[in-house]
């Protein structure tokens, strides 16, 4: 309608009456509410995806901690001993930490017959009654020879 008449006239959202523009449509539409309230739920996941990834891997990083400790710990006891270690593999279990540890030792020769190769390598005690080979947490190799 025309404005001259005493009807307001509308310009897109805007009505026009006389001198002054008054807005009609404030606020969000519906739309626009729906659109980010699903930007935001997918952040969220990805958010919340990444937490859980970060949670994991530091429990990860705690049992390989505690695993070099349990393998530092018997490489020690290995050498301190005042005895050449025996030839062979041996496995024990060891308790630190509130978790079982399985522990083989592997002593072998080497070319010098007053040197012995010490490896000793650590599995989580929890993996161990699976038929699956349990996943190696640490490793290490020392060398041992008469004083």
């Amino acid at each position: 309608m025309n404005a001259s008449r005493g009807a307001p006239a509308v310009v897109g959202r805007q009505r026009y009456s006389g001198c002054s523009l008054i807005k009609t449509g404030t606020g969000f539409t519906l739309l626009e509410v729906l659109i980010a309230l699903a930007i935001l739920a997918i952040s969220s996941l990805a958010i919340i995806g990444q937490v859980g990834q970060s949670l994991s891997r530091v429990q990860q990083l705690q049992l390989q901690t505690t695993a070099i400790i349990v393998a530092e710990n018997q490489m020690a006891v290995i050498q301190i001993s005042p005895n050449l270690p025996s030839l062979g593999v041996k496995t024990n279990r060891v308790t630190l930490a509130g978790a079982q540890w399985l522990v083989q030792t592997d002593v072998s020769t080497t070319s010098d017959p007053w040197l012995r190769k010490v490896e000793v390598t650590v599995n989580y005690g929890d993996s161990l009654d699976s038929r699956e080979t349990p996943a190696i947490l640490a490793r290490l190799v020392s060398y041992r020879g008469l004083h």
